[in-house]
Parts: C-alpha cells; structure tokens; sequence
C-alpha cells in the first residue's frame, strides 16, 4: 500500500432499526496531478494498492481525532451519503462515539464538522456500539433514541496508534540529539512503574 501520513481510523456508521450499514477506513486518495480527490474508504484503500506515483493517500484523522478538518470533511460527508443512501435523512440527529481520551477542543472540532455537514443535533458517547446496536437494540440508552445516525471512530488494531505514537516520539529524540537508547530507558522506567 502507499504511504500514508497517519494510520487510518475505522469508521462505523450504524443506524438505529438497521445495525451497521457501513465500515471502511479513514483513507482518502488524492490525485496531485490534477489536485483533487479521487476516491475514499474502501474505494481509496483498492487505489493505494496500485502504488500510482500520483496518487497521494491521506489519512485526515490521527489517532482517531481529526488531524485535516478540510479533508475529514469530504470524507465523512461521503461516507454519511454512502450510508444513507439516495435520499439521506434530512439534517439527522447523529450520535458520535470517539476514543475516551478526546479533549474538549478535539470534540469541539468534531462538533464544528459535523454540524458543517448538517447534523441538527449531536451527542457523544462513551460506551462500545456495536454491543446495543447488534445484540441487544431494547436496551439502548432511552436519551439515545433520537439519535437514528451514530458514527463510531476506533482502530480495530490499537497496537497501530502505539507505534505511530512510538515513531513520533523516535523523530522527535532524533532532532533534539536524544539516543535511542535514552528513550527506551525511559520506556522501561515508565513501564516498571505501571507493573
């Protein structure tokens, strides 16, 4: 696959009565020749297979939070049309379930997309989806119920984000001259404290 700046989310989209109706990757293909985008999800994730020299795969999402709000935006707004079908609900009610360690100016962000897409009204929530929407809807949240639309932003393999985590922290030592094996001292110090 090509490179891709930041290791893509998962995206879920669940409606409510219907269950998952979409899950593709957090991938968006850009074509630099002509300076646009081509293709998103899964569309995106076949072209990168391809290794086109003028293709550019984004990732508009870093560890789940919005890193490219302008590209976030085309992406999620083809992914809710994608799932929603011809004639999607209008200005929906959508449920967002982001990583539990969001800050308040990453669910600001997230907000401010989500209305620019045409959400009416939102809510975040803090507890696995997939669990009510698929084995057991009755016991759905009551003040959830409104909420026909719900977004769900994890990883499917969390171990990524550590490593992506990891290489940042690497590229930083490197250019503030901080050996290697400085860092995984202080890796060890930190693991031995939680152990």
């Amino acid at each position: 696959m090509a490179n891709i700046e930041y290791e893509p989310a998962d995206i879920a989209i669940y409606i409510q009565d219907r269950g998952m109706v979409l899950k593709e990757k957090s991938l968006v293909a850009f074509d630099t020749v002509n300076s646009k985008i081509i293709a998103f999800g899964t569309e995106a994730e076949y072209i990168a297979k391809g290794n086109m020299e003028n293709i550019l795969m984004i990732s508009p999402l870093r560890q789940g939070m919005i890193a490219d709000y302008t590209v976030a935006v085309s992406l999620f707004t083809h992914l809710l049309y994608k799932a929603l079908g011809k004639k999607p609900l209008r200005k929906p009610a959508i449920a967002i379930c982001v990583p539990d360690n969001i800050t308040e100016v990453e669910k600001k962000t997230i907000s401010d997309l989500f209305i620019q897409i045409g959400a009416r009204e939102l809510m975040f929530i803090d507890f696995p989806i997939e669990q009510y929407m698929s084995e057991m809807p009755e016991k759905f949240p009551k003040e959830y119920k409104r909420f026909k639309v719900i977004v769900e932003i994890t990883k499917d393999n969390p171990e990524a984000y550590i490593a992506e985590e990891f290489e940042t922290i690497l590229k930083y030592a490197r250019k503030q001259n901080i050996s290697i094996e400085r860092v995984a001292e202080l890796f060890q110090a930190e693991k031995s404290k939680i152990v």
